[in-house]
């Protein structure tokens, strides 16, 4: 008998799910001549198979959309310290996702929508100095529901980030740096984590992309400190569960800013990576298909500056997401912003 996926009715269901086992109970202790009990015993079975099939995740595979590869600079700002991470989300609810800015003093928003960057709200950091501080300034930012949980290497405390009536506010975590769900700490005085022996530059982790059939796909990015990138993608059944590992990938030279993502939604995510340039060379953001061949790139755009961090979301509210370059100078503050689809 089948009841995945299949909820009674409140007031109602128990009850009738009381009964249906007990018709089966008895139907299973009838004697082999009694074809009344064993016709319904089978008919109910089937009416609860039913019933399940009806419950169950169905697969809705992704609209792709055509994407026209065209950097273009948006503007530029000057931080005033520092950048070490980037993320993006529509956190203030306005239908635009929102570019948030970790750099060693504090957490920026910006607007990437229209002709110019527009600064929304700043809220710093505090309390105790992060003791050893680490050798490079570094740091980390996630979306977390209606939040980002921002840390960075010069503060004892992370921040968790969010809008109170239209205010960006903060308020202070426990320390440690989130890495796909985990917290994390510096090796003392460097630039990286360690974890289970190995040691990261960093990692990103998605969960809410599908692949072209409309299966859920969980993918786990890790970089080392070689700059080689090794990526695992696992495909999940229809309710997210039940994932085994369909593909896995490694790259070389990648720098510090990645992304996943599926920017022309075709189900198959692109990793979106900068070089694994030297302080003060020029660098460049590769778009790589995971799993095209020898790892070849769809877009390649090239900075006379280090690309600080890469984000790909939907600025202008238009429902198709795109991908933000910010590019500094070694040494800099000011960076600038570009748009590359």
């Amino acid at each position: 008998m089948v009841l995945a996926g299949w909820r009674a009715r409140p007031g109602r269901g128990l009850g009738r799910c009381a009964c249906v086992l007990a018709v089966l109970c008895c139907a299973g202790a009838a004697r082999a001549d009694d074809g009344y009990l064993a016709r319904l015993a089978t008919a109910v079975r089937s009416q609860l198979d039913d019933a399940a099939a009806s419950h169950a995740v169905r697969l809705v595979p992704p609209v792709p959309v055509a994407v026209k590869w065209k950097p273009q600079k948006l503007g530029a700002l000057d931080l005033g310290a520092p950048l070490v991470a980037v993320a993006a989300a529509d956190l203030d609810g306005d239908g635009k996702a929102e570019v948030y800015l970790v750099t060693s003093l504090e957490v920026i928003a910006v607007a990437t929508a229209g002709r110019r960057i527009r600064t929304l709200g700043r809220v710093a950091f505090g309390g105790d100095p992060a003791v050893p501080a680490s050798r490079d300034p570094v740091g980390t930012a996630v979306v977390d529901g209606n939040a980002v949980i921002a840390a960075t290497s010069a503060w004892a405390h992370d921040l968790r980030v969010e809008w109170n009536r239209g205010v960006l506010s903060a308020r202070q975590g426990p320390g440690g740096f989130v890495v796909c769900g985990d917290r994390l700490a510096l090796v003392p005085g460097r630039n990286h984590f360690r974890e289970a022996g190995a040691a990261l530059l960093g990692a990103r982790c998605r969960s809410d992309l599908t692949d072209a059939a409309g299966a859920p796909l969980r993918i786990r990015a890790e970089l080392a400190l070689s700059g080689a990138l090794e990526v695992v993608i696992e495909r999940c059944a229809a309710a997210g569960t039940e994932c085994r590992q369909a593909a896995s990938y490694q790259y070389k030279d990648v720098g510090v800013a990645f992304e996943l993502a599926d920017v022309d939604r075709d189900g198959t995510p692109e990793l979106i990576a900068s070089s694994a340039s030297a302080p003060g060379e020029p660098d460049a953001v590769r778009v790589i298909p995971l799993g095209s061949p020898a790892g070849k790139a769809a877009f390649k755009k090239t900075f006379n500056g280090g690309v600080a961090g890469i984000v790909v979301a939907d600025g202008d509210g238009d429902g198709v997401a795109e991908v933000i370059a910010v590019v500094r100078l070694a040494g800099a503050t000011r960076v600038d912003f570009w748009r590359l689809d």
